[in-house]
């Protein structure tokens, strides 16, 4: 995931992509989504993974390699949706 400007926050771009997954894969792991940031490849920031933290994930730990671990569990998912601006034929659906 990668924001490159637009009005849009990071953190409601990554509940929409959330939602969108959850509309395709309907089955949601029962740990929940996991997300790995590496905070040397991101704007220097207090808090790597902030607009993940502001989504709904929330920190669980650091990789061996040192990346930031962040988790969302299926209670803090939002519900499935259709991806904004998409047509269901572009997914294979009727």
């Amino acid at each position: 995931f990668r924001r490159e400007g637009g009005a849009m926050r990071a953190s409601d771009m990554i509940r929409e992509a959330v939602a969108a997954t959850r509309w395709r894969w309907p089955d949601v792991p029962v740990l929940g989504m996991v997300s790995f940031i590496d905070a040397d490849q991101v704007r220097h920031k207090r808090d790597p993974g902030r607009c993940y933290i502001r989504a709904g994930f929330e920190y669980d730990g650091e990789t061996e390699g040192g990346l930031v671990a962040v988790r969302m569990r299926p209670e803090r998912m939002p519900e499935p949706c259709a991806p904004m601006g998409s047509t269901v034929e572009m997914f294979g659906e009727a």
